[in-house]
């Protein structure tokens, strides 16, 4: 999801994890992604995941521009008509982060949160948000929580700009299997978090710029594996089930995508040691 997603790679390293799209959805969605495009002038659109709906399901689409942080995100409910998904105020992020029902797949449905009663109100007041936005807000928690990327695969350049690296020839086999070597594609890294160890072993100024998922609370959240004796790595997160990343170096090719209900595993606190 940090680089366009190709579809095609969907049944060839995703369906590892059980997860996949059925050959009508492809080829549907490659079209009507590539229409939208021309139609709004995105320099990229391509599919960022399913959300699985009570009544109908939510395909999700990402794009963004050369700022790659600037993005937009759209929503289908048919495969062939992209709707694009609002903004979210931090105040309608506060509700959305204590919703934790299945999606009911109707945009216009509204969420009534009851807000506890405080001194001097005779009783408590509730607060809406609708479907559209809680979406909206998923994904961008989401993003900020477990979109990733390989460890070298993005640089800034001399003006502070982030490119995609054309050096990057994809992780070593060797590296394939270490979680030092995936990183949140995210802003805010702090280079001042790192301590003087780290930054004298292994640390490289000009490509280690963002947090490495390593040092993700608590210990465990991430799972790794090696696929096709070992030239494909599966990473799937527990904080949001259904997120699941591969890499290969032989071609570099690597990609996120979520296939679930849009739901965070509020109790993985417990379910780690």
């Amino acid at each position: 999801m940090a680089v366009p997603l190709d579809i095609a790679d969907i049944p060839v390293h995703f369906s590892l994890a059980g997860v996949t799209l059925n050959a009508q959805e492809r080829a549907v969605m490659q079209t009507s992604l590539r229409v939208k495009a021309e139609a709004e002038k995105l320099e990229h659109l391509s599919f960022w995941g399913k959300i699985l709906g009570i009544q109908k399901d939510y395909m999700i689409a990402q794009a963004s521009g050369s700022n790659l942080f600037d993005r937009k995100f759209f929503y289908s409910v048919d495969l062939t008509n992209w709707l694009q998904l609002p903004e979210v105020t931090p105040e309608d992020m506060l509700m959305i982060d204590k919703i934790n029902k299945k999606f009911t797949g109707d945009p216009s449905f509204e969420y009534t949160l009851v807000t506890e009663e405080t001194e001097g109100e005779e009783k408590a007041k509730g607060q809406s948000v609708n479907e559209e936005k809680r979406l909206s807000g998923v994904i961008q928690l989401m993003n900020y929580e477990v979109q990733i990327v390989p460890r070298g695969a993005y640089y800034r350049d001399g003006s502070l700009t982030l490119q995609l690296n054309p050096m990057f020839k994809g992780l070593q086999q060797s590296e394939l299997g270490e979680l030092t070597n995936y990183c949140h594609f995210r802003e805010g890294f702090n280079i001042n978090k790192k301590t003087v160890l780290e930054r004298a072993t292994n640390f490289d100024e000009t490509i280690d710029i963002f947090d490495s998922v390593s040092g993700d609370e608590p210990r465990g959240v991430w799972t790794i594996q090696a696929e096709r004796a070992g030239s494909v790595a599966l990473l799937r997160s527990l904080l949001w089930p259904g997120y699941v990343f591969f890499h290969t170096p032989a071609p570099a090719k690597w990609g996120g995508m979520y296939y679930g209900w849009g739901l965070k595993n509020q109790n993985i606190g417990f379910m780690l040691p």
